[in-house]
């Protein structure tokens, strides 16, 4: 029965990597599109066209990230209640299991990026936050991304919002990808460990400063 339950954990352990490396893979394009609003009006603004103009393309993404993010979220929660009731597996260092602020605070993370997810799909995919700068249009019959970035990134308090979670995002990313490198067997060795340990936070920090520029730069009139 014990080895049952393990295989179950184990394999659950495996999709929950996949589909984590799957979500990491959207955050990282998605943050590489929005970065193109330095390069001026013209190159987000068509970035977005782009976009809208593949309906199947990106309707086949979100239905494709959706299925990722259902998975991703059951697993989690799934895997927390067994973690709560049995003992966790034992890895071959003890290193592997020290505990970290954003180890004990993934669940909590995850919630606040699920909540920021749906606050920003109202806010910028469907305009029902702050929508005097939605639907904007540019002098190409375009929606008009630039103007409506700096419209609502001049708003304090929006930016705030966008702050917070995306601390909690890096909060999350730096023990996520380190969880994934252990249950793909990558952190072998104590030297391994540290190598991953390292790699986990450089790659939130990076993340999350590249999505910071963007608000900040506004608020610092960098881009206006």
């Amino acid at each position: 029965m014990n080895n049952v339950i393990n295989s179950s954990v184990v394999g659950k352990k495996i999709v929950l990597g996949f589909s984590g490396l799957v979500l990491l893979g959207f955050i990282v394009g998605h943050l590489l599109g929005n970065l193109s609003v330095f390069a001026g009006q013209d190159a987000i603004n068509s970035y977005a066209h782009f976009l809208h103009q593949s309906k199947l393309l990106l309707y086949s993404a979100r239905i494709f990230l959706l299925i990722n993010l259902v998975i991703h979220i059951y697993l989690s929660i799934s895997l927390t209640l067994i973690n709560k009731h049995a003992k966790q597996v034992e890895y071959e260092y003890s290193q592997n299991m020290r505990t970290t602020f954003a180890s004990k605070t993934m669940i909590l993370s995850g919630f606040v990026i699920l909540a920021f997810l749906v606050y920003h799909l109202l806010h910028f995919t469907f305009g029902f936050i702050n929508p005097d700068s939605y639907g904007l249009i540019d002098h190409k019959k375009r929606f008009d991304v630039y103007t409506m970035l700096i419209d609502n990134f001049t708003n304090v308090s929006i930016a705030l919002i966008y702050v917070v979670s995306l601390v909690c995002l890096g909060s999350h990313l730096s023990h996520a990808f380190f969880s994934v490198c252990q249950t793909f067997s990558i952190t072998s060795t104590k030297e391994s460990i540290e190598r991953v340990h390292s790699a986990s936070k450089v790659l939130s920090v990076v993340i999350v400063f590249g999505y910071l520029l963007i608000p900040f730069s506004i608020l610092l009139e960098i881009i206006s």
